[in-house]
């Protein structure tokens, strides 16, 4: 697979379906904005911008599940975790603003996608693992 690309390996599982699958669907979701950048599609910035706010949406519906899922399960990092997603919807708001705003490819974008989700699933999420494991 191209390295830009992010390929799901079970080494980002946090060994609860629920979660997982919604984890698999961000990777497809954010392997979709990178392909249109390389293909040129991104050319069209309402369609990345489109495609971008969907991807938004879908992280903030991914964040609450994860949340509920933090809640019933006693996770004592909640807060911190919470804090995380919100931090990153704002920087993603930010950056989004920011892109609109300018000439830029929306490479950068996506990129930065990319990057913040496999950390946050590889680090942050791996912290819950033994507490949803419990429900």
């Amino acid at each position: 697979m191209d390295e830009d690309f992010v390929e799901w390996s079970d080494a980002y599982s946090v060994k609860f379906a629920p979660i997982d699958e919604q984890h698999k669907k961000l990777v497809v979701i954010t392997n979709d904005l990178l392909q249109s950048c390389k293909e040129g599609r991104a050319v069209n910035r309402i369609d990345f911008m489109l495609a971008f706010s969907q991807a938004s949406e879908y992280a903030i519906t991914h964040f609450r599940t994860e949340e509920e899922y933090m809640k019933k399960a006693n996770y004592p990092d909640f807060d911190a975790h919470k804090k995380e997603h919100q931090d990153f919807l704002a920087e993603v708001k930010s950056a989004f603003n920011k892109f609109k705003e300018s000439d830029s490819p929306p490479i950068g974008l996506a990129i930065f996608l990319k990057k913040w989700l496999l950390n946050h699933i590889a680090v942050t999420d791996k912290l819950y693992t033994p507490y949803l494991a419990k429900l």
